[in-house]
Order: structure tokens, then C-alpha cells, then sequence
């Protein structure tokens, strides 16, 4: 019987050149594809979180010289506010308002002021919130209104050592208690102020001492908050907002 010799074929090392090369073809097209996914997802998230940051800075003006940041149910609030000072004849002061959900955007207080800026840290829209609201403005108005002299003599009336002495008691600053007196007189007065000399009379007398005019009379109920008189139209834009703090 003849032996039958089988050759099993065997390709040439030019066509397994060919075919490693069309391996990393196919394997450089799948790492194209999937880096092409990845940087897809990657600027997804970014333009998400870009989108988020502009939101959080979207700005209400409720007056040329007054903002607020992170409002939705309290720019009522708000509108409401500086009205308040609007029928007590005084400016409302230039002021950017923000508010928080949490207690660290007032350095774990209700309310904080500095330089031109207040943090209200509530989601309520109620007498204390309205309260606070007005205490923190009533310290921006104090610093852009109040004279040397006008300070001096409101120390001396009520009694007070220093203006804003940290070593002084919170409630025997002069500074504390003159946003106090503001807050009062331009609020809803069901709340009892929190400082010594806090009968209607020395309040009244405080707050003639701080404006030179006497506390307004209000006819609206006394936890309502009245209707707007005024028609502007509240604005809105995105805007880039810059961060002695007061409380």
C-alpha cells in the first residue's frame, strides 16, 4: 500500500503579516470607539454641571439696587421687605440676598450680613424668617446710612458701651441692636425683639434715633404680608456674584 503523505497547508508569513495587521486594525477600532464614548460621557457631565452652576446663579432684581440668589417662594418675601422700607420713606440699602437650605451659608446662624451681602438660611416663608430678612438689611442699611455722629448718639440713649465690640453680649451691641429696632419697626411687631429697652416706646424712640422718623403705621393685618403696590418686572439673569460679618 503507498504511503500517502498529508501536508497540511501552512500560510505564507506574508499572509500572517496581513491578518495581525487586520487584528490591530479591528482592536484599534474598538479602543476608538470606546474612547469616543468616554469622552462623550465625560462632556455630558460637564455641560450637566455647567448647566446646574448657572442655574444656582440666576439672580432675581426686585429692585435696581436690590438681588437675591437661590429664591424661589421667598422673593415674595423679599418684595415684600423692602417695601417695608419704602413706606417708612427710608432707601432700601444696595444689597445681594441669598438664600440656603442649610445653616452653613450663615456660618451656622439664621441669618449673616457683610459687606453689602445677606444670607438667609430658611425655606419658610413666615414671621421669623420675615423677621430675620429684615434684621440682616436693617445692618446693610445701618452701614450705608448711618453717620458717626448718629451712632454715637444712639450708644448714648440706649445705654451702650461700644457700637460692635465682640466682647460685648450679642444683645448689647449697638450694631445688633439697632437691626434689632429696624426690624421691628419695619416688620410685623408680633415678634419681641431681643435686646434689653424693648417696649414699643424706647423701640419707637431707637428707630427715630437711627432714621429721624418715627416707626410707620402699617394697614395691613399683622402676619400678612401686604400686596405689592409696585409693578416692575422682576428680571432675571445669570451673573457671577463675589463672596465684618453680622447676625
Amino acid at each position: 500500500m503507498p504511503n500517502h503523505v498529508v501536508e497540511l497547508y501552512r500560510p505564507s508569513s506574508g499572509a500572517e503579516t496581513l491578518r495581525r495587521v487586520a487584528d490591530r486594525l479591528a482592536a484599534g477600532t474598538r479602543t476608538v470607539i470606546w474612547f469616543g464614548a468616554l469622552v462623550f460621557a465625560i462632556a455630558g457631565a460637564l455641560a450637566a454641571s455647567s448647566l446646574r452652576s448657572v442655574q444656582a446663579t440666576d439672580v432675581a432684581v426686585i429692585r435696581p439696587n436690590v438681588e437675591v440668589t437661590g429664591a424661589t417662594e421667598q422673593l415674595a418675601m423679599v418684595r415684600w421687605a423692602v417695601e417695608r422700607f419704602e413706606i417708612a420713606g427710608l432707601e432700601p440699602p444696595m444689597v445681594e440676598i441669598a438664600f440656603h437650605r442649610g445653616l452653613s451659608g450663615a456660618a451656622g446662624h439664621l441669618g449673616l450680613a457683610r459687606q453689602g451681602e445677606v444670607d438667609v438660611c430658611t425655606t419658610l416663608v413666615d414671621p421669623i424668617a420675615r423677621r430675620a430678612l429684615l434684621h440682616e438689611m436693617g445692618h446693610i442699611w445701618l452701614d450705608q446710612n448711618l453717620s458717626d455722629p448718629e451712632r454715637e448718639r444712639f450708644l448714648e440713649v440706649r445705654g451702650l458701651r461700644a457700637w460692635n465690640d465682640s466682647s460685648d453680649t450679642w444683645a448689647l451691641r449697638g450694631y445688633e441692636q439697632g437691626a434689632e429696632i429696624m426690624a421691628w419697626a419695619l416688620g410685623e411687631r408680633i415678634l419681641t425683639p431681643q435686646i434689653p429697652d424693648n417696649d414699643p416706646i424706647q423701640l419707637a424712640r431707637g428707630f427715630e434715633l437711627l432714621t429721624g422718623s418715627a416707626p410707620p403705621a402699617y394697614t395691613d393685618a399683622g402676619n400678612e404680608q401686604a400686596p405689592s403696590t409696585h409693578k416692575g418686572v422682576v428680571r432675571i439673569w445669570r451673573t457671577a456674584v463675589q463672596p465684618t460679618a453680622s447676625h
